[in-house]
């Protein structure tokens, strides 16, 4: 079993790590949503590319922010 000490030292990396993944991977989808071939002029998907987006970009602010407070 792990010590919780190494645990609690290293959790929060790891949940910067899948902070900045899931933002990418957000904007990337939302940009093929928006920009993909035979949407035509769908309002609900640009609607959710756009939301994609909106999201992507939050969670990178997010992972900006946590990166440069750092441990208190």
């Amino acid at each position: 079993m792990e010590d919780p000490k190494t645990v609690v030292k290293h959790e929060p990396r790891k949940s910067l790590i899948v902070l900045f993944i899931m933002g990418i991977v957000s904007i990337v989808l939302g940009t093929i949503i928006l920009l993909g071939p035979g949407s035509g002029q769908s309002g609900m998907g640009g609607g959710a590319g756009w939301v994609m987006i909106i999201v992507g970009v939050v969670a990178m602010g997010f992972y900006l922010y946590a990166r440069k407070s750092g441990r208190p």
